[in-house]
């Protein structure tokens, strides 16, 4: 088969950042390794090549009159929140549609695989001839309820006219056939995670990123993640601030973006410091590739309190490094993790009661080291060689 990965995001695909990225390499180079044509069709990056291949994963790039050439220089999130923002993201992806068409007609691919909405919903509005092939990922943690509330939703329409929309989580799959989308057309598949990522952290790594962020405490939970509000921040920062002293030498470490919400990242910072625990908690902002394997492998709890999640990346790489989970009880987690097992599973919002999970896993080592253990097994079924099968027998569907 001859798959092309159509990604429009605000981020490069190959040794680019976020989780959407992630998920478009990993899955393209996976389909690779199993003997198929792969092509990944994206805009022209500034300093990158019109076309370039890595890993036997082919590129081509589309040079546009619109949008940056910087990747996380316009984000979409932020553009519709103002009309003029809006109509520039709709222009944007409209041309993006616009020069993806010939490329497509040209290679005449088996299946096109989307991962966001906007340039998509053109293509199959313009170019209905790609629909029978289509398969989309609806990505976003905020499809859960985008698709339940709007009278419109991108999604939603994108769904009802591709041949098979991607789920990450049970919920999301059934607020899409709540909104008419046809079971037949979906799967509900999780995003995977890369197994041998951490496998070459060394001590040296370790102690390195441990002096750089100022980590010396003997256990260590960490947050990865934008530290914006549907990731639960705030939350963390006040169960910590009521636990804290706590009978272990430990701290938290937030790691992530720390730019894209200002206003909420200093309602974060207040509350650390009204609670007196700056020495307890770090903010390192955003971190490289590897300065985060390195900060995984030093964690020994992972701790991510989200409203919501499509398939929490954190989480599977949580599993990966061979660390437990605090996490909220959402499906996005849930399905990922089992309470009592991978780690502890709290409410979304509830402080309380993610405070005396967080305090467990600080002060508990045996029960740490038993969930460690677990927690090994089930990173192997979240691994992206079992995850890409499961996405290759979706593809031979829309493909026969």
């Amino acid at each position: 088969m001859h798959v092309v990965h159509l990604y429009d995001g605000h981020e490069k695909v190959y040794d680019g950042r976020g989780s959407v990225p992630g998920v478009v390499w990993n899955l393209a180079r996976e389909t690779v390794a199993r003997g198929h044509e792969v092509t990944v069709v994206e805009r022209q990056w500034r300093d990158l090549d019109v076309t370039a291949a890595h890993e036997g994963v082919a590129f081509h790039r589309l040079a546009l009159a619109t949008g940056s050439a910087e990747p996380w220089d316009q984000l979409p999130y932020e553009m519709v929140s103002s009309p003029l923002g809006a109509v520039r993201l709709i222009v944007d992806r409209a041309n993006f549609a616009r020069a993806a068409v010939p490329l497509l007609a040209h290679h005449d691919p088996d299946v096109i695989h989307v991962h966001l909405p906007f340039a998509a919903n053109v293509l199959v509005t313009v170019a209905s001839r790609f629909r029978d092939r289509l398969v989309y990922t609806a990505h976003l943690g905020e499809t859960e309820q985008r698709v339940v509330e709007p009278r419109v939703s991108p999604d939603v329409y994108l769904a009802k006219r591709a041949a098979r929309t991607i789920a990450l989580n049970p919920s999301m799959h059934e607020a899409f056939a709540d909104r008419g989308v046809s079971e037949g057309a979906l799967e509900t598949i999780p995003n995977g995670v890369d197994t041998t990522q951490f496998d070459g952290v060394t001590d040296a790594d370790r102690a390195g990123v441990a002096e750089r962020f100022g980590v010396d405490a003997d256990v260590v939970a960490l947050f990865v993640g934008t530290v914006t509000p549907r990731k639960g921040v705030l939350e963390l920062a006040r169960a910590a601030g009521r636990i804290f002293p706590v009978d272990a030498d430990a701290e938290v470490v937030v790691v992530g973006n720390t730019e894209l919400d200002a206003e909420y990242v200093q309602s974060v910072e207040d509350a650390i410091t009204e609670a007196g625990i700056d020495d307890d908690v770090t903010l390192t902002g955003f971190v490289s590739e590897r300065d985060l394997a390195a900060l995984y492998d030093l964690g020994d709890v992972v701790v991510l309190p989200s409203y919501e999640e499509g398939s929490s990346i954190a989480v599977a790489e949580a599993l990966a490094a061979g660390t437990p989970v605090i996490g909220t009880r959402i499906d996005g987690i849930r399905q990922q993790i089992d309470h009592g097992r991978h780690g502890l599973l709290s409410e979304p919002g509830d402080v309380d009661e993610l405070s005396r999970h967080l305090e467990t896993l600080l002060t508990d080592d045996e029960r740490r080291e038993t969930m460690a253990a677990a927690v090994d097994e089930r990173a192997h079924d979240l691994s992206w060689s079992r995850i890409t099968g499961d996405v290759l027998d979706v593809y031979r569907e829309v493909a026969a």
